[in-house]
């Protein structure tokens, strides 16, 4: 493993190449995905994939705590966004930062999954939620803060869709430190090294994607749920889109069933959204975050 000071001169080299290429102003965009489209032009290719070299950067600098190295997280960053501009579809009304951004993030949650020595005994969706999600969901149900007992297990369990058994092996797993980018860093050891590879402030790049890949996921939102039924449609949002969600066992009162049954009904209703909103936005085959999320209920409530 690459040691937190090359680390961080690796990171320096690639965000000044990165930098280099500026961002590009729509209507270039839009001319240069259509003759890449149209006509296979191998410059407007390039041109595309350099001027959002650092949204890849940006984000592959988040996974730095996996402990893997920082150029492997970068390239398959950029081997994401390689995908991203080779199916970009500029009559789709996407900007190709939004579009990048599901690539990128895949390539690299993947890349993560598949290297991290604390993951590599398996790799199924919900074990990618709960290695994803674990933390922000404790913090949520506000135990993150001490050892989770046996209630708290089974509401991360249930909140993830994971077993209980899952939990407490990934918690265990994530109370072992792997990776040197923790170690205190300056004079007063006040910092850590991961402090020195990125910048948490946001992009301009990538603040500009996240706000159209909100206004999206809202518009493919609304279009997937009309492909529920009523009371999938009911039980869906009351569990997933509310400020509130609504428990199980009250959801199984209203419809006279046990809780066992909706949550079949509510799990089903996920993929069938899941898959309606990937087909979409011809988005690749990597983790999807539970829609239960704080952030998610947030974002999608305005769909209703």
């Amino acid at each position: 493993m690459a040691s937190y000071t090359e680390s961080v001169d690796l990171l320096r080299s690639f965000t000044s190449q990165a930098n280099r290429f500026p961002m590009l102003p729509p209507d270039e965009e839009q001319q240069l995905a259509h003759a890449w489209t149209e006509r296979q032009d191998r410059r407007a290719f390039d041109q595309l994939v350099k001027s959002h070299m650092r949204l890849a950067v940006k984000i592959a600098a988040k996974y730095a705590r996996s402990g893997l190295p920082i150029a492997d997280l970068i390239s398959e960053a950029n081997i994401g966004l390689v995908k991203a501009v080779q199916r970009f579809d500029p009559s789709r009304g996407f900007r190709l930062s939004t579009y990048a951004l599901w690539w990128i993030r895949a390539e690299v949650q993947s890349f993560v999954l598949h290297n991290w020595s604390l993951i590599k005994g398996g790799n199924t969706a919900a074990l990618k939620r709960l290695f994803f999600n674990l933390r922000q969901t404790q913090r949520k149900l506000g135990i993150e803060d001490r050892v989770m007992n046996d209630d708290d297990v089974l509401r991360v369990a249930t909140t993830l869709g994971t077993s209980v058994e899952e939990v407490r092996e990934m918690e265990h797993r994530f109370s072992t430190p792997v990776t040197s980018l923790n170690v205190p860093v300056g004079e007063d050891g006040d910092h850590e090294a991961i402090d020195l590879l990125a910048d948490d402030r946001e992009s301009v790049e990538e603040s500009l994607a996240e706000r159209s890949e909100l206004n999206d996921r809202r518009a493919m939102m609304r279009d997937a749920l009309t492909i529920l039924g009523e009371r999938e449609r009911h039980i869906f949002a009351s569990r997933n889109l509310a400020e509130n969600p609504v428990t199980l066992e009250t959801l199984a009162q209203h419809y006279g069933v046990s809780k066992e049954r909706i949550r079949q009904i509510e799990s089903g209703a996920y993929k069938k959204v899941a898959r309606r909103v990937r087909s979409s936005a011809e988005l690749p085959a990597g983790p999807v975050p539970p829609m239960a999320s704080k952030r998610a209920r947030g974002e999608m409530r305005m769909v209703q």
